[in-house]
C-alpha cells in the first residue's frame, strides 16, 4: 500500500525535487529491508558507523521479538528535511504485556545512504517498569545477554528473548 501511496504522491506533487523523491524511495526500501529482516540488504542502505551498528542491533532484536508490521504509513520529510517513518508493530513484548507500539525512524540520507538515524517507540510505561523490574529481580539479564543494550552489545536476539521471558514472569507476578 505504501508503494501505491508513493506513486500517487509522485504524480500529485511535482514540486518535490527528484533528490527528495529518491531519498523517500531509499527510506521506504530501508524499511522493507528492516522489517523483512534482510540484514545484508539493510546494510547496503547504511553508511558505516555507530548509527548503522545500532540499526543492525535493533533489527536483530526486532526479529528475535517477532516484530510484525500492523500499519505502515508513507515516509515523509519533516520541517528540518529529515525523513520520518512510522511503523506500528505487534511483537512478543506487546502481546505479553497487552499493548501495540509504533516505531518512529528519523533518517538523514546523504549520497544514497542512511547517514544518520534515530528511532524511538511509543511503548507504554509498563515497558519501562519491566526494565526496572529486570534490573532489580533479574540483573543477570542486563549483565549478560543485554549488556550494552543498543550501545555496542553483541547478542541482540538472545537479549530480546531473555526480556520476553522476563516479561512473562513480570506479568505473571503482577
Amino acid at each position: 500500500m505504501h508503494r501505491i501511496f508513493g506513486f500517487f504522491l509522485l504524480l500529485l506533487c511535482p514540486f518535490i525535487s527528484s533528490a527528495n523523491q529518491n531519498n523517500l524511495h531509499i527510506a521506504e526500501s530501508f524499511l522493507d529491508a528492516f522489517y523483512t529482516f534482510d540484514q545484508s540488504k539493510l546494510t547496503r542502505f547504511l553508511a558505516p558507523g555507530a548509527d548503522a551498528d545500532r540499526v543492525l542491533y535493533y533489527q536483530a532484536w526486532a526479529q528475535a521479538a517477532n516484530y510484525k508490521v500492523k500499519q505502515r504509513t508513507a515516509c515523509a520529510h519533516n520541517a528540518s528535511k529529515a525523513i520520518v517513518c512510522a511503523v506500528t508493530v505487534t511483537d512478543d513484548f506487546g502481546q505479553t504485556m497487552g499493548y501495540v507500539a509504533t516505531d518512529t525512524f528519523t533518517l538523514t540520507i546523504q549520497e544514497n545512504k542512511v547517514s544518520a538515524i534515530s528511532f524511538e517507540g511509543d511503548d507504554p510505561p509498563i515497558f519501562q517498569q519491566l526494565f526496572a523490574w529486570i534490573a532489580e529481580n533479574r540483573p543477570e539479564i542486563l549483565e549478560g545477554p543485554c549488556k550494552d543494550l543498543f550501545a555496542g552489545g553483541n547478542t541482540p536476539g538472545t537479549c530480546a528473548r531473555a526480556v520476553v521471558a522476563a516479561a512473562k514472569e513480570f506479568v505473571a507476578l503482577s
